[in-house]
């Protein structure tokens, strides 16, 4: 290779040079100002791929040649020289790799990411898919070659180090903040890097390289390994590989290996089921598409005043979240038991009891004890930052030991005004309630909510606005009668 260097007048200007083992032996050269780019020599057993450096390392950072080159340094290779700056750029490339695969991530999955938790050997393997699936004639590149992720081990801890992931389970998790700054990210961002392609470098590369790749393909390629067997959804029955997608049918006949009994339940807009095999039960929740009038309904009406999801992606994203957050501070929530991602499918645990809607309805003696309690449990999510957005009486669930659990999380957040949760909570039973019921409930709602949580919230949950918003669902008598009696509690 010194020779051949030597010969056509480049050894001088040569900053490193790699040598790739697989197939017949191939060195790529990083020279300081090469004029055309790129430049390939063949000798008799020997390929040998003159580079211009800057574009080598343009590469690496803006993929700037589609990552033809900097798709390399995932190979197995070794550093004859120059080993101080192919360091430096595989270290780069592995880092740029895996917070580009973060973002996207967080962009697909929204708040569920945080619970999603990637081996090393995913960022390899997707990044790997990624390249192929945008270039076959790559493929031969990662065929029958043993890939090795210890270097995205490393990537992944650099970004734990600045916040964006944390070690778990023997991988890495989204953290909350890298859910917060990248989840408005479009999904397709992970093509943000092809505005950066110099197009007509490009073109001439590919002209010198189609041939060598053309002579490496073969009909017997062996299919490259499934990223997506690296990565699990927690549950409360272990670590879920994310590939994993059971219908109810399937998910029955899986997890309980016989023949179950499926009901939905709720009503129009409600795609809910109960699944019963023998004395167990589950809960299955199939989160409809934007065309689901409940949700759109929603939307239109409190424009500008509450912004509710209707996308069922970032629906089921904050539902499991958000059972996962509030079950972490101590309330009582159902348990995931497995997500169908694809299909937008969340199977938990059931909870059997009484919603406190239905303790009302039927006038349950403790009905006022459980409104009080229901009062309590929604002060203590606020405390803790969380704001459930749809919260209605149905939400909440006594069982037979007393407990208080809180189900339907798919609206809550972090951000808004808490007085939105209180609001709809007292005045959406008016609905179903006569006048005085309704302001009984909400009276003791409001009083169980004060002695945990913020009067000035209670103050503010009557504002004009939030409560023209029930309009078309509560009689006006209802209303008045609901904020009447929450005034004169605060008054008292």
């Amino acid at each position: 290779m010194e020779r051949l260097l030597a010969e056509k007048g480049v050894e001088a200007g040569v900053e490193a040079v790699v040598y790739f083992p697989f197939r017949r032996p191939e060195y790529v050269v990083l020279v300081s100002r090469l004029r055309q780019g790129v430049k390939v020599l063949r000798e008799p057993g020997l390929n040998v791929y003159l580079v211009d450096k800057s574009d080598f390392v343009d590469d690496v950072y803006n993929s700037s040649y589609a990552e033809v080159f900097a798709h390399r340094l995932l190979l197995p290779h070794t550093v004859v020289k120059g080993e101080e700056l192919m360091q430096t750029l595989e270290k780069t490339y592995r880092r740029e790799t895996v917070r580009q695969l973060l973002k996207d991530l967080v962009a697909a999955h929204k708040y569920a990411a945080v619970n999603l938790v990637a081996e090393p050997r995913y960022f390899l393997l997707e990044k790997v898919r990624r390249i192929v699936e945008a270039f076959p004639l790559l493929r031969s590149d990662f065929s029958n070659i043993l890939l090795d992720e210890r270097g995205f081990e490393e990537a992944a801890s650099e970004l734990v180090s600045e916040g964006l992931l944390n070690r778990v389970d023997g991988g890495y998790s989204p953290t909350l903040e890298a859910v917060k700054r990248f989840e408005k990210l479009s999904v397709l961002s992970g093509l943000e890097p092809l505005r950066h392609i110099n197009l007509i470098k490009l073109s001439k590369l590919f002209s010198l390289l189609v041939f060598e790749a053309t002579t490496n393909l073969s009909s017997q390629s062996p299919p490259l390994p499934d990223p997506e067997q690296h990565i699990h959804l927690r549950t409360s029955r272990g670590l879920q590989p994310l590939s994993k997608q059971l219908d109810i049918m399937e998910f029955v006949h899986e997890y309980f290996g016989k023949e179950g009994h499926v009901k939905r339940v709720g009503g129009l807009f409600n795609s809910t089921y109960v699944i019963e095999v023998g004395s167990e039960k589950l809960f299955a929740k199939r989160y409809m598409s934007w065309t689901d009038v409940k949700w759109v309904a929603a939307r239109i009406w409190t424009a500008w005043i509450k912004n509710f999801s209707i996308n069922p992606s970032t629906r089921l994203a904050k539902e499991i979240y958000f059972l996962d957050f509030l079950r972490g501070h101590g309330f009582h929530t159902p348990e995931i038991i497995h997500v169908n991602w694809r299909d937008k499918i969340l199977y938990t645990t059931y909870v059997e009891g009484e919603t406190l809607l239905d303790a009302w309805l039927s006038k349950k003696p403790d009905r006022a004890v459980f409104a009080d309690k229901v009062g309590q449990v929604l002060a203590s999510v606020h405390r803790v930052g969380g704001r459930l957005g749809d919260c209605k009486p149905e939400s909440f669930i006594k069982t037979s030991d007393g407990k208080i659990f809180i189900t339907d999380v798919e609206q809550a957040s972090f951000d808004g005004d808490p007085a939105w949760d209180l609001m709809e909570l007292i005045f959406y039973p008016g609905h179903y309630l006569e006048a005085d019921e309704a302001a009984s409930l909400a009276e003791h709602v409001v009083k169980g909510y004060a002695t945990v949580g913020d009067t000035g919230v209670i103050a503010r949950c009557l504002k004009t606005s939030y409560v023209r918003t029930m309009s078309l669902w509560t009689p006006p008598w209802v209303v008045m009668e609901i904020s009447d009696r929450v005034k004169r509690f605060l008054k008292a």
